[in-house]
């Protein structure tokens, strides 16, 4: 057996240890109390039955301000019940495995063509440290087609002058289908975009996301009525419990400088207080900050294949610790693209990677285990979400620093370094596996199609030391 067959047997092992008991918890088949534990945990999905049942089933999205999602959702949520089994909570909850089961496939792909293993053993530890939530909500859906785009877009092709560095493939297209087909249920895929090159072939990778999540969208909003009812429940959210923006108001609420309270109202436990309306337009006003932050490092970046996950990691940490709402299932979409991010030996999100690894537990025992106790204003649970809260604020700095010191060259924040990138000898061996399989096959597959005319723009400017 060859080294490499090895190690993807152990990764698939690996997968199966860590993911039969959470899918086991989840069905029921684990004891009471881990059984019941799997019950919080699945909440939502009994939810999404009733959605489907009293509502998509006669084409129309729920009213209710419970429902917070874009249209494309909806079809989505009907899919478990094509499939004939029990009923639709246990259908759910097997077709989430089979998500994860295809992450895990995808990941162990780019690991075979590109030699680094490290973001599929990612996935396979961290998702237990979460739990077993990721299959009792749909987020992991919408995880699947950003990796699998992610993986597409591999090590690109040469350069087409001889200058070092990489281009986009002609996969470019189906990746931004998919980045595309993710936002149109989730938004956070669409940061993506921010992690492509300022070339035409980047151009048309967003193109296609542009397109392909719009006509998703609108086809949805065709085929259901109420197909803008969600922007009304997104427009009405407040501050929810687990956010960044609620942890001051519980802190000094514990201290007696305050005094606020819980509520359910549009789909989440929202704080309610004196101060709330501020924090709240505070919330949006540094979102918009954070991806303008966002659109300045892409216009003055340089590019290389590992900065599409990387930006994609870092825009979805903004975008969560800036977020007026916090809720675990976030945390899927960032183990998914740490992973991705992993398989590039040059990546520069390692140190994040580690720090969100770290938070996790405390995710999982905010939820289910101290929901109840934070929603009733009990001071453990507080504190576990503030540090919890904090750990994913110092992931998006540390991550947007590093992202920032890999691909910036010159100063415009007074912390910078230059990227002092891997050691020459690691480039040199990726940059010759790439050349000698993967690249070569994508050449051969390309056609003329993909070599860039002479009125093109061939890429961004790489640093030798970090093209691969």
């Amino acid at each position: 057996m060859t080294r490499q067959r090895r190690r993807i047997l152990f990764a698939v092992a690996g997968w199966l240890v860590t993911r039969i008991p959470l899918y086991l918890m989840m069905t029921g088949h684990l004891g009471y109390h881990l059984n019941r534990y799997g019950r919080k945990s699945r909440g939502d999905v009994s939810l999404y039955s009733t959605w489907v049942h009293s509502d998509l089933n006669h084409l129309v999205l729920p009213t209710g301000t419970n429902w917070q999602y874009p249209p494309l959702v909806g079809p989505l949520l009907m899919a478990p019940q094509a499939i004939v089994g029990t009923n639709y909570v246990s259908e759910f909850i097997h077709l989430a495995f089979l998500a994860d089961a295809a992450i895990l496939v995808l990941l162990i792909w780019t690991a075979t063509r590109r030699g680094s293993w490290l973001g599929s053993w990612y996935w396979i530890v961290s998702v237990p440290l979460l739990g077993p939530i990721i299959y009792g909500r749909f987020d992991v859906f919408s995880a699947l087609p950003v990796v699998a785009a992610l993986a597409l877009l591999g090590l690109g092709v040469p350069r087409a002058d001889g200058k070092p560095g990489r281009e986009l493939n002609r996969r470019r297209w189906i990746a931004g289908a998919l980045f595309g087909l993710g936002a149109a249920l989730k938004i956070w895929p669409g940061l993506a975009v921010f992690g492509l090159p300022r070339t035409k072939r980047g151009l048309q990778t967003a193109v296609a996301a542009v397109a392909v999540g719009g006509a998703a969208t609108l086809a949805a909003m065709g085929l259901f009525r109420n197909g803008t009812g969600f922007l009304h429940s997104q427009g009405g959210r407040g501050i929810e419990v687990e956010s960044v923006w609620a942890v001051p108001f519980l802190m000094l609420e514990h201290l007696g400088l305050t005094s606020v309270r819980v509520k359910y109202q549009f789909g989440s436990y929202e704080i309610i207080g004196r101060g709330v309306g501020v924090a709240t337009t505070a919330a949006l006003f540094t979102t918009v900050a954070a991806f303008a932050l966002l659109a300045y490092w892409w216009w003055v970046k340089q590019w290389r294949p590992a900065v599409v996950a990387d930006a994609t990691f870092v825009g979805t940490l903004l975008m969560i610790v800036t977020s007026r709402v916090i809720s675990p299932q976030y945390m899927i979409w960032l183990l998914a693209v740490a992973a991705v991010s992993l398989m590039f030996k040059d990546t520069s999100q390692r140190r994040s990677a580690v720090i969100l690894l770290i938070s996790l537990p405390l995710s999982q025992a905010d939820f289910p285990h101290y929901f109840s106790a934070l929603i009733h204003d009990h001071a453990k649970a507080a504190i576990l979400v503030a540090a919890r809260d904090a750990l994913l604020v110092l992931a998006a700095v540390v991550g947007f620093n590093d992202l920032w010191r890999s691909t910036v060259t010159g100063s415009m924040l007074p912390w910078r370094r230059q990227w002092r990138g891997p050691r020459p000898e690691t480039v040199t061996a990726a940059a010759q596996d790439g050349t000698d399989g993967e690249s070569a096959a994508d050449e051969s597959g390309d056609g003329d199609d993909d070599r860039p005319g002479d009125d093109e723009s061939h890429g961004d400017p790489v640093p030798a030391s970090t093209a691969v």
